[in-house]
């Protein structure tokens, strides 16, 4: 009997979720956490002992012990601390964000000590690969490893470093939204007009202008933004409420820690609820006391509530793509459509701003949050499907 093929790694490391998926025996499979989620938080906890704590149980923990809880670690790796997406995460982090050596990658300092952002990085990574072994039942030491497509030099050696340290083989790196593609459409199809990918994750936006060339798909054009992410919504959400309490109560949110991180999870909670219907409450109990009297938070949200605070942010994701499609030399109204993947995607106010920008069809992702990691999985079975 021949010997099954060594497993390939597609993997997503993502800024808010991570996940990874292998074709086996023909088939795609994701590997799972312990709540059988595709999906893996992007957080990596350093408890008083014993090794750090990564995924949902990480998660848990970043509003209990933010200042030892490193969420949003991607728009660190490869990344000097005064660069845009570190000051980004910075203006959000509890943690401590300092910069090593000159010429070396930012690091975060946690109760155990200092570690280089691919560090924290590595340990995502490992924890992935681990998962994957466990379900699939061998060991896995070669990946496909997908990149922002502003990822520079830098970052991909960072990333690949990451990988490496979390015992991967990178065999090949890709663009985001390129795997996303491959993921949709698969080299099959697919019309012969350009498409559109408009990627927003959680902390970067990226858009690709991809053509049908036989059975591959051919890039024409890549272009994005990487001090712009679903993460930066929820920060100017959180600063919203925070200006509200501020003037109703003159307390500072921001200054409590525990209190800023709990704003600005809940936030993060409204906006995925605001995706599915017009409307959802805010609550946070016992978010603060004023003069020994204590507050709970307990607001009614409507999508327009939100519009305002969100319009700059989104015309800076239709300004990226509109310039990769220009980039490109491709007239809009020839697209044969946008696909759309990445968390953000989920927003109404964010595709009704692509169908104004983009009047051709929509190609919505069931999951967009996992394209990626399904596309690069692809990739590592049958490399030909992107033309490099």
């Amino acid at each position: 009997m021949a010997p099954s093929p060594e497993i390939v790694l597609g993997v997503d490391l993502g800024t808010t979720f991570s996940s990874a998926a292998a074709v086996i025996d023909g088939k795609l499979h994701f590997a799972l956490d312990g709540r059988g989620e595709a999906c893996v938080p992007s957080v990596v906890h350093f408890p008083k002992s014993g090794p750090p704590v990564v995924g949902a149980e990480a998660d848990k923990l970043r509003t209990a012990d933010p200042q030892n809880t490193v969420a949003g670690i991607k728009r660190l790796v490869g990344r000097r601390a005064d660069s845009g997406p570190a000051r980004l995460l910075d203006a959000v982090a509890s943690f401590r964000i300092r910069q090593p050596r000159p010429e070396g990658e930012a690091a975060v300092v946690v109760r155990s000590g200092e570690y280089a952002a691919s560090e924290v990085a590595a340990q995502i990574l490992r924890y992935l690969r681990e998962r994957a072994e466990l379900r699939f039942g061998k060991r896995i030491g070669k990946a496909v490893l997908t990149l922002p497509v502003t990822a520079e030099r830098e970052v991909r050696d960072a990333m690949i470093r990451a990988a490496k340290a979390a015992g991967l083989e990178v065999v090949r790196t890709v663009l985001e939204p390129c795997a996303g593609a491959v993921a949709r459409f698969g080299g099959a199809g697919v019309g012969a007009a350009p498409l559109l990918v408009y990627d927003f994750g959680g902390g970067t936006l990226d858009a690709t202008v991809v053509r049908k060339e036989g059975a591959r798909l051919r890039v024409l054009a890549s272009g994005g933004d990487d001090c712009l992410g679903g993460d930066d919504l929820d920060l100017a959400f959180a600063r919203w409420v925070a200006s509200g309490v501020h003037r109703v109560h003159g307390v500072d949110v921001t200054k409590d820690a525990v209190l800023w991180e709990r704003i600005q999870r809940q936030c993060e909670l409204v906006k995925r609820a605001l995706s599915v219907r017009p409307e959802a409450r805010y609550q946070l109990r016992d978010a603060f006391s004023v003069g020994g009297n204590v507050q709970h938070l307990d607001y009614l949200f409507r999508r327009e509530h939100l519009a305002t605070e969100w319009a700059e942010l989104v015309a800076r994701s239709i300004e990226a793509a509109r310039r990769t499609v220009e980039e490109a030399a491709v007239a809009t109204e020839t697209l044969g459509a946008v696909l759309l993947i990445g968390g953000t995607t989920y927003v109404p106010q964010v595709r009704e701003a692509v169908a104004a920008a983009f009047p051709v069809p929509q190609a919505v992702e069931e999951d967009p949050q996992t394209a990626v990691a399904r596309g690069a999985a692809l990739l590592g079975g049958n490399p030909s499907l992107l033309a490099d």
